[in-house]
This record gives structure tokens, C-alpha cells and sequence, in this order.
């Protein structure tokens, strides 16, 4: 009876954790071949389900996940990519166009083409897991 547990441990040990081989996944973002620091990669599944995030440091590659130690399932996901800069300027007369600019925009702008940066608009997928590591995901300025 006794080697029937230790027998059977490593066979459970194998299929728990054999299960679990969804891993992070590496995204290099370019805009224009230049690595993009600071940007928001966002991974969403086909069926608007789940997703998974991350941000790009300054080489331009994020470590993507749904959440702290967890992995990206297989399938095919719809990108978003995201950078807003922080808000600049002195102030703005009350009621000016600028003022009113600043006030919807929260005074921040966008570093990269808007298509990039919803969901319905996004020419941009990725297949995980990727064929290569970091997957590579060229942006353009004028797209």
C-alpha cells in the first residue's frame, strides 16, 4: 500500500502541474522600427472574454499576463496598444478651446495612432503562443 502512495505521487505531481503550461508572453512594440517604452499592451480573446496586459520598458518589450503569476492561454487575441503622455502646459484661460481641450482629455494626449488604441479600430492580432520570442508588433505612424 505504501508504494502505491509514493508510486502515485510523482504521476500526480506531472499532471497538476503539466496542466499549467500557459506562460507570460514577451511582445517587442516598434513604432516605425523604433522600440516604444511605456506603452500598454492589452490581449483580449476572441470572444471578449478574458484578457491579458503588460508594459513595455525601455526596449519596448512587455511581459504580458492576465494576472501575477499566471499565463496566457493558447488562441488568437485581438492588440491594443496604448501610450498617453502626461499632461503639459501652464494653465489655460477658463472657457478657452485650450481649456476645454484639457478638461476632456484630462490635459493628456496620445503618443501613438488612436487605431492602435481601441479595440474596434485595432488592425492588430497576435496568435499565442507566438511563433518566435519576443512576438514583434510594428506600429506605424501614419497607418
Amino acid at each position: 500500500m505504501r508504494w502505491l502512495r509514493v508510486g502515485c505521487l510523482p504521476l500526480f505531481l506531472v499532471a497538476v502541474i503539466g496542466c499549467s503550461s500557459n506562460k507570460p508572453v514577451k511582445v517587442l512594440v516598434t513604432k516605425d522600427g523604433t522600440p516604444v517604452s511605456g506603452a500598454m499592451v492589452v490581449l483580449t480573446s476572441s470572444d471578449n472574454k478574458s484578457s491579458a496586459n503588460g508594459e513595455t520598458g525601455a526596449d519596448g518589450v512587455a511581459a504580458v499576463t492576465p494576472g501575477p503569476n499566471k499565463g496566457v492561454p493558447p488562441g488568437t487575441y485581438k492588440v491594443t496598444v496604448t501610450k498617453i503622455s502626461a499632461p503639459t502646459g501652464g494653465p489655460a484661460a477658463p472657457g478657452s478651446p485650450e481649456a476645454m481641450k484639457m478638461m476632456t482629455s484630462g490635459g493628456r494626449k496620445s503618443e501613438l495612432p488612436l487605431i492602435y488604441g481601441d479595440i474596434g479600430t485595432s488592425p492588430l492580432t497576435l496568435t499565442v503562443p507566438p511563433p518566435e520570442a519576443p512576438a514583434k508588433i510594428e506600429l506605424k505612424s501614419n497607418p
